[in-house]
């Protein structure tokens, strides 16, 4: 959920929260992106109105590309963990597990990179939560239970339970 969160703020924010990614990280760190050191983000527009507009159009794509690749793989984990739910199918385990290393992708990219910080929040709590689910699924207890649902339900027995046997006949 929180990775669905995190992207309906990036389109919420769209281009001004991309604008002021671009001026905090030209702001804080213009070495990073091959400027001298003195150089600010008002520097730069008004140097440059329509390379800027460029960027920040650029810089407000890239969030929602990763919001929305987020997305598909929050909306992904919580449907086989809902396929799970039951019965603990070993194929919708996997599932988890395969969308669960892939979810781990855009998060990855996302804390690596300069990011709004709210982003950056529910992005880590995210990451967490991927890692907990991939986790549950493959517990021991996961297993026993998954096994003991497979099982057949024993027999009943109607008129009480059979008699002993005996190694010998009666005579």
């Amino acid at each position: 959920m929180s990775a669905i969160v995190g992207a309906v703020l990036v389109f919420a924010g769209g281009n001004d929260m991309a604008d002021e990614n671009i001026r905090d990280v030209i702001d804080d760190h213009p070495d990073v992106v091959g400027l001298p050191s003195n150089t600010t983000a008002a520097d730069i527009k008004t140097l440059s109105g329509p390379i800027w507009d460029e960027l920040v159009s650029d810089r407000a794509g890239a969030l929602a590309a990763r919001a929305g690749f987020a997305i598909f793989t929050a909306v992904c984990l919580l449907v086989f963990t809902l396929c799970v739910r039951k019965k603990a199918a070993t194929w919708a385990r996997v599932f988890i597990t395969i969308s669960g290393v892939i979810a781990l992708f855009p998060h990855v990219l996302i804390l690596g990179d300069y990011e709004p910080e709210s982003v950056m929040a529910f992005s880590f709590v995210a990451l967490l939560t991927v890692l907990v689910a991939v986790v549950c699924a493959w517990l021991p207890a996961t297993n026993r239970y998954a096994r003991d649902q497979k099982a057949p339900p024993p027999a009943a027995m109607p008129y009480g339970a059979p008699a002993p046997s005996h190694d010998r006949m009666p005579y």
